[in-house]
């Protein structure tokens, strides 16, 4: 009984940990998200930048399949610190160059890593968790990690105007060094030895087959980042084409995230306690569709309505992303690295495909408004795919 209590209590301390270093993953993430967009327009003068990240997802994609055979071999901790310290580098780096190619090439690479250490933190943060907690630990999770999402955006979008990128590079450093040290210290020797599966693409292919609900997760998963890529990639640019200064974009931004800071823990509880989550996954796919009906008839710079629209946007995207993480992880363990790592490449298969798909809209008809008509269908695409979907049972104790 003493050891059972004490390995709950050295993994609460640890996901208390995780949390506390995803709210600062966040708010590096959120530094940068939002602007990156602005950085690749300028280096090409055009609002078409589909190529970078076509070019980023693609690396991203090609290294979460390998990304497991790393992890089993030399552990989760080692290979987060090694993304780490060369993300530290790039970062540095970065604030050498003036807006440049060769400056466009190290955020590629930065993106790159970002994406990848994301996968890792939740490799991490799945060792510690039990499936009668999943809801609540991936919910609690999202939360903080979102809550640095909010901070973000604000700072530089603030600073953007008055100091340009460096400034944001500076910070973004920083706060990695201190990421770097906070894993080093705290996280060096995570318990739990990775069991060594040694699962080829084919046979992670042939999981997900012989597991109609993986599949259908997987689709419901693509539908919500496909909505995430063209939000970040063409919202700052839409709003810009139509006058929004980018301090008003920076406000609206960290507004419009709010929901996913207090909803999805409250909602991962109701997922593990009362509904399953197939039931809030419609309520939140439904609510993002209407949200860009509307956003495809806002032609001004009206700071309120915008800001109330992608704030309501938000809360259905908070929702599906909880119960997406909370009814994919209960479909797992700890030791289904290869399989979180190939979950993981929907975020990078829907940025290739929206890249693709979208630029070549572009090219054909040169109005932004082409990105809420996509994103909706693919929301539609997201509602099919959970009607099949098998619930969860609800555990009320």
């Amino acid at each position: 009984m003493a050891k059972r209590m004490y390995t709950e209590y050295a993994r609460d301390r640890a996901i208390q940990l995780l949390s506390f270093l995803g709210f600062t993953f966040g708010i590096t993430v959120a530094l940068l998200a939002y602007v990156i967009s602005s950085y690749f327009q300028k280096v090409i003068e055009s609002d078409n930048v589909s190529g970078f990240y076509i070019g980023i997802f693609f690396v991203i994609l090609v290294s979460l399949f390998k990304l497991n055979r790393i992890i089993e071999r030399i552990g989760r901790a080692k290979t987060l610190m090694i993304l780490l310290v060369v993300q530290i580098g790039v970062l540095f780096a970065l604030q050498f160059f003036e807006i440049s190619w060769f400056g466009a090439f190290l955020l590629m690479i930065y993106y790159v890593l970002y994406g990848i250490i994301w996968v890792v933190f939740d490799v991490i943060l799945e060792a510690y968790s039990e499936d009668s907690k999943t809801g609540r630990v991936r919910g609690a999770y999202l939360s903080v990690l979102n809550l640095g999402f909010l901070i973000g955006p604000i700072i530089s979008t603030s600073l953007l105007d008055i100091y340009g990128f460096h400034i944001i590079f500076t910070i973004t450093t920083i706060l990695y060094v201190f990421i770097f040290l906070a894993v080093f210290v705290a996280l060096n020797d995570i318990r739990g030895h990775v069991v060594k599966k040694n699962l080829s693409s084919r046979k992670v292919f042939d999981q997900f087959r012989t597991n109609q609900n993986l599949i259908f997760v997987y689709g419901a998963s693509f539908a919500l980042r496909f909505f995430y890529a063209t939000m970040v990639i063409y919202m700052p640019l839409y709003l810009r084409s139509i006058d929004v200064s980018w301090s008003e974009i920076g406000i609206m931004f960290s507004i419009m995230l709010i929901p996913f800071s207090i909803i999805q823990y409250p909602a991962g509880v109701l997922a593990d306690k009362k509904y399953g989550e197939k039931e809030m996954l419609f309520i939140g796919f439904i609510i993002m569709a209407g949200s860009l009906i509307v956003m495809y008839f806002l032609n001004e710079p009206d700071f309120v309505l915008w800001t109330v629209v992608l704030f309501v946007s938000r809360i259905g995207a908070a929702l599906v992303e909880a119960m997406l993480d909370s009814y994919f992880y209960k479909q797992i363990n700890e030791n289904d690295i290869a399989i979180i790592n190939f979950f993981r490449t929907t975020r990078a298969v829907a940025y290739i495909l929206s890249s693709l798909f979208i630029g070549a809209l572009l090219m054909i008809v040169s109005d932004l408004h082409i990105v809420f008509i996509a994103s909706c269908i693919m929301i539609i695409f997201g509602i099919i795919v959970i009607i099949p979907m098998e619930d969860t049972v609800p555990d009320e104790k």
